[in-house]
């Protein structure tokens, strides 16, 4: 049997977002790359528009019965 763990990464920056995905990927994570969006919303932080963007990524754990 197989449980997993998902995380979604979101980040206003793309270098970050990538960045993020990779360090994630490297600790065993698994990009689900058909969940990837890119979607324009409103920065609070700045007021500007600009593109979000989000990822879910799992990491599949075995557990013996």
């Amino acid at each position: 049997m197989q449980k997993g763990e998902i995380l979604v990464v979101r980040e206003w920056d793309a270098d970050m977002f990538h960045r993020r995905v990779l360090e994630l990927e490297a600790e065993g994570y698994i990009a689900c790359t058909e969940t990837y969006s890119v979607t324009p919303e409103m920065n609070p932080e700045t007021g500007e528009i600009t593109h979000l963007r989000s990822m879910e990524l799992r990491k599949i754990a075995s557990i013996k019965d």
